[in-house]
């Protein structure tokens, strides 16, 4: 679910998108409901935040079914501020973009699910219109306007990520090397100046893509933890790591 209390629209209509002719809306499975299931039987679970809440419900119903996450990644955001009785003051687009990297953020809390042989997980680039609010209910961090819905605008493409190889796209490192994780952004970010601009390609190659520090350290713990890198000693106060043979 969103930042909502009650279900975006965004979340809505993906679920209507992937159940898809002949699918399923809010399906019971075990003891759980999920999102959707296709046509031809899959289950699909839609996720705009942490996979941390969907750890136990997919571990579960991964024993007997096949589950695939379906994580949207915000390639433009355009923000529609109403005031409290509906009337438009303004509207701008984020500059943000999401990308690969986003997902990261997700996984930091479940990274364990994508190693389960019936889960799969996909990435779909969106723009989206985001309405708010200015009602003095909200975060202070908005100045007390508060978030209303997510509606999809355009669906770009998807990405399916197989373990264990779509994950080592994202290490710019060869097996014989050693890296921190400062040595493993600044490489990403030597990468990422060479590289001509972005094309209107929406999935570049990860390492291609914008990376801060604060979700390079977050990849490297889900990479570790997936058993993509490993720890061999430590540089300083840092930890050493390198590619899994």
């Amino acid at each position: 679910m969103s930042e909502f209390n009650r279900e975006s629209t965004l979340h809505a209509q993906l679920k209507q998108l992937y159940a898809g002719t002949g699918g399923q809306i809010e399906v019971p499975v075990e003891s759980y409901i999920c999102d959707c299931r296709t046509g031809y039987g899959e289950l699909i679970e839609i996720q705009t935040g942490s996979f941390g809440p969907l750890k136990n419900k997919l571990q579960q119903i991964a024993q007997n079914y096949r589950v695939k996450i379906v994580h949207p990644i915000i390639r433009s955001r355009f923000i529609e501020t109403y005031s409290a009785d509906k009337v438009l003051l303004r509207k701008r687009q984020s500059p943000r973009k999401g990308n690969s990297w986003d997902l990261f953020k997700a996984l930091i809390y479940a990274p364990e699910l994508i190693l389960h042989k019936n889960i799969s997980l996909e990435l779909v680039a969106l723009d989206i219109t985001e309405t708010r609010i200015e009602d003095g209910n909200g975060s202070w961090r908005r100045k007390g306007i508060s978030l209303d819905d997510k509606k999809l605008l355009t669906l770009h493409d998807t990405r399916l990520l197989h373990y264990p190889d779509d994950y080592e796209n994202f290490i710019p490192f060869t097996i014989e090397e050693t890296f921190t994780i400062r040595d493993f952004f600044n490489r990403c970010k030597d990468i990422r100046t060479a590289k001509k601009p972005l094309s209107e390609q929406v999935f570049s190659e990860p390492t291609e893509e914008p990376l801060t520090y604060p979700t390079a350290q977050k990849a490297i713990y889900v990479l570790h933890r997936i058993g993509i890198l490993e720890r061999i000693g430590r540089k300083g106060n840092s930890y050493l790591y390198r590619k899994k043979q």
